[in-house]
């Protein structure tokens, strides 16, 4: 299986804010899962769910196309998304599959970030600095311990080479 990298606006291709909710639509899931639109809306027409999570969790809305006309679609939230496509299969089903969670994660990630208030998000991000900052001080220190032990085991290295080199001769 191919694993996707993917960036924030990659993210934020895949999953939107909806009233403080992240939320994905049919016509994402029809792209990236390989479908044809309205095969997406029929099987979100006939998902075997109950009345009250296709509410929560759906909500059908019209957007016009390129000749513009209005046509079908739905938002859904992550978990009507997790349930329509539950049952899609293969390496690409689920390289998207996981792409999507990734997206809902990061996007709940953001609205919690959002929803902080300023004093809470200055010290997370004062923390990440700090975190961030030791992290590069440490890597600093290894790198330099490594230039001043790379030339003696290196040599330490050569001067064994070249007494197995003497016994080799030697025989």
């Amino acid at each position: 299986m191919t694993d996707l990298i993917l960036t924030e606006d990659d993210y934020r291709q895949l999953v939107q804010s909806n009233d403080g909710k992240p939320t994905t639509d049919s016509l994402k899931v029809a792209d990236k899962f390989g479908k044809r639109h309205d095969n997406v809306l029929r099987s979100i027409d006939n998902l075997k769910c109950s009345e009250k999570f296709r509410l929560l969790n759906f909500e059908e809305i019209f957007y016009h196309d390129e000749y513009g006309r209005p046509q079908r679609m739905f938002t859904m939230t992550k978990d009507g998304y997790m349930y329509l496509v539950m049952g899609l299969t293969g390496k690409k089903a689920a390289v998207w599959k996981e792409a999507f969670i990734e997206a809902f994660n990061w996007m709940t990630e953001e609205l919690t970030f959002r929803s902080l208030s300023y004093e809470q998000r200055r010290n997370y991000i004062s923390l990440e600095y700090k975190q961030e900052m030791s992290l590069a001080s440490f890597a600093g220190k290894t790198m330099r311990r490594w230039q001043i032990k790379k030339p003696i085991i290196e040599g330490e290295m050569a001067a064994i080479e070249q007494d197995g080199q003497g016994l080799l001769q030697l025989h």
